[in-house]
């Protein structure tokens, strides 16, 4: 009987194996070739604006990125053409506009700096706003039924290459990020400017900590996907010229350790930059809890500028319910996980 039971609990055990084996499995064929930063592509003038943060010498500039080459990256110091110190984007959008950049980045001089000197192209602000469960596959890979939800990103944006600290179930996800110029009310809807992030998650509080009996998003998350780290942001901050019918053709990729695990274009989002916007000022009275603590969404005033709006990731998570009780199922320390997107530039970030 003890070597039947033994027998039974084996199987059981190599069954689980397989079941682990075939839904960890890469959802794309497609392998990472060569160095990433060396194909980077800058968006073309006539279609928007690129800007960066330049770190030398403990000092941060802000640029305005022309062109790659084999040398380096082709840029305008914006502060040194108006003779003051600048390092935020969106207080040059909002002293000078989109037109009149767009006049220096067609006639200024330029310098060349390294792809290393970059850091976030955003001054720090308000808690993100995420939204859960944007994209139809990702809905359905996870098993959660109801549509796009909304809760905190309690994380600081980090660098493109910035280290990820290792926790329980750590796992990656793709994200197109929209930062509107200027406020965003029930009345007045603001232009997006676009940065790619990756919104790592501890899938271990999210299913251990989340009430089904309340709203989706408001229990579990804001644990699961905040912490220091987990929210590392590209270089490149985009302002096109149409915000609406830019972000659509935009394809996410993402690979670790040089396999391809994500691969999705944008424009298959639920929920639009403006109507996650939207959402999350319905949703400003609402509590969301941390342990014990209560905290809000957004204020119901307004959306600030520079806000940091997670769009939601498409399908290639490495969490599916059948996987939480395995760890080796997630990612490990030592890990490289590369994300990127034509004119976005990429993101190189280690597990450690």
């Amino acid at each position: 009987m003890k070597r039947g039971l033994l027998i039974g609990v084996g199987a059981v055990f190599v069954l689980l194996l397989v079941v682990n084996f075939v839904l960890t499995r890469p959802a794309f064929d497609g392998k990472l070739l060569g160095e990433p930063i060396a194909d980077i592509e800058i968006l073309p003038n006539e279609l928007g604006l690129t800007l960066a943060r330049v770190v030398t010498d403990e000092t941060t500039r802000l640029v305005i990125v022309r062109r790659a080459s084999a040398e380096g990256l082709h840029v305008i110091d914006v502060g040194r053409l108006i003779e003051r110190t600048m390092d935020d984007p969106l207080v040059a959008m909002t002293m000078m506009g989109y037109d009149e950049l767009d006049y220096i980045a067609r006639n200024a001089g330029e310098s060349v700096v390294a792809y290393e000197t970059l850091t976030t192209p955003l001054v720090e602000g308000e808690t993100p706003i995420a939204a859960g469960t944007n994209y139809k596959a990702h809905a359905e890979e996870t098993g959660i039924e109801d549509g796009p939800f909304l809760f905190p990103k309690l994380s600081a944006p980090t660098a493109w290459n910035a280290p990820v600290p290792k926790r329980g179930r750590m796992d990656y996800e793709a994200e197109l990020c929209a930062v509107p110029l200027s406020s965003v009310t029930t009345e007045r809807e603001a232009q997006f400017a676009y940065v790619l992030c990756n919104d790592f998650t501890d899938r271990w509080p999210l299913v251990r900590d989340v009430d089904f009996d309340q709203p989706m998003g408001t229990t579990g998350f804001p644990e699961a996907k905040g912490g220091e780290g987990m929210m590392p942001m590209g270089p490149f901050l985009i302002v096109p010229r149409d915000h609406k019918a830019f972000y659509p053709d935009i394809e996410l990729e993402l690979y670790v350790n040089g396999r391809q695990r994500q691969k999705s274009k944008a424009g298959l989002m639920i929920w639009s930059p403006h109507e996650i916007a939207k959402n999350a000022l319905a949703a400003c009275e609402r509590d969301y809890l941390k342990g014990e603590e209560k905290l809000k969404l957004t204020s119901c005033e307004m959306i600030r500028a520079g806000t940091i709006l997670l769009t939601g990731t498409p399908e290639g998570v490495l969490f599916h319910p059948a996987t939480i009780w395995n760890p080796l199922a997630y990612l490990r320390s030592g890990d490289e996980v590369v994300l990127k997107a034509k004119y976005f530039g990429v993101l190189k970030n280690r597990i450690e």
